[in-house]
């Protein structure tokens, strides 16, 4: 058995995802597909990965789109794996379209049956069901998954040297020309931050997200969201974190207004540290959590702003 791993630039969810592949199948040739020169590929080895194929990276991702669809279809793999990141969505959806192949984006979890067949987790309904999906007769299996689902590698993991090679893709139309550059700034990844300052529907505004994204940089973290929130408007999805979010695995995820839905469960119970700011006791959040503070949110919230601002000051 072949499994390829897309591996976008600078791309953790790819490095969990191989060693995932290798969790599930111990005996599989493992591949990691690289857009990066000069990446640290013995760190891919240690992961999982038996070898690596280096692609040259495209200014559009439209071509980039065609050369790993071209990859992919001389690589033969069995299973074919990629990041839900909003590029790895457009990248896996367009390969798997000129593969005429089937897809399964935003996955939850990946099992192997025994006779080899991937089995696709995702949620479906909002969120309210499961779906486990087969793909029989089309190869490559095809899937996105999204980022904090699997156990980020081991750091203390000793470098393994692979084998590399480049693949160079063949008739690229390229149909974009890229005249500008303006980087939008979100503070930290949400998908690797260490800290997260998450709000719900509690926090009732706008501005009030305005007060803990200022809590969250204070922090060194990034600002995380409900599904309840981002529907109204108060903040944009890119923060949702949850069933149909991003999933998280911070040392420190302070939930403030946040009800304790298991949708939004779903996507932070792996975080080391749950602190829960809300004024209803009764809110299932506190079961979740391994501290609980029943109050006003803005008022800890600004409290906590104001030690935070002194105590950086004093340092």
């Amino acid at each position: 058995m072949t499994i390829v791993v897309f591996c976008e630039s600078q791309d953790e969810t790819a490095l969990a995802l191989i060693a995932q592949a290798k969790r599930m199948a111990p005996q599989a040739h493992v591949i990691a597909l690289l857009e990066e020169r000069g990446a640290a590929f013995a760190r891919y080895g240690a992961c999982g990965a038996d070898e690596a194929v280096t692609l040259p990276l495209e200014l559009d991702d439209c071509a980039q789109a065609q050369a790993v669809a071209q990859a992919l279809q001389s690589l033969s793999p069995d299973i074919a794996l990629f990041s839900a990141t909003v590029r790895g969505r457009f990248l896996s959806a367009w390969a798997a379209a000129s593969l005429e192949t089937g897809l399964t984006a935003d996955c939850t979890d990946l099992f192997l049956t025994p006779d080899g067949l991937l089995r696709q987790v995702r949620p479906a309904y909002g969120g309210s069901l499961k779906a486990e999906i087969l793909c029989k007769t089309h190869r490559p299996q095809m899937a996105s998954v999204r980022p904090g689902i699997f156990e980020p590698p081991k750091t203390d993991v000793p470098p393994r040297k692979i084998p590399i090679r480049s693949f160079c893709p063949q008739g690229i139309v390229r149909r974009m020309e890229r005249l500008a550059l303006s980087p939008v700034e979100y503070g930290a990844s949400l998908g690797q931050a260490q800290v997260i300052v998450a709000g719900g529907k509690g926090i009732g505004s706008q501005q009030g997200f305005s007060l803990l994204r200022q809590f969250a940089q204070l922090l060194g973290g990034a600002l995380g969201a409900s599904r309840g929130a981002v529907d109204a408007g108060w903040v944009g999805y890119e923060h949702q974190i949850g069933q149909t979010g991003v999933a998280v695995r911070p040392k420190l995820y302070i939930a403030v207004g946040i009800h304790g839905y298991a949708q939004h469960i779903a996507g932070m119970n792996g975080s080391a540290v749950v602190v829960a700011i809300n004024n209803d006791p009764c809110a299932p959040i506190f079961s979740y959590a391994d501290y609980g503070v029943v109050c006003d949110w803005r008022e800890a919230v600004i409290d906590m702003i104001g030690f935070l601002k002194e105590r950086k000051e004093r340092l």
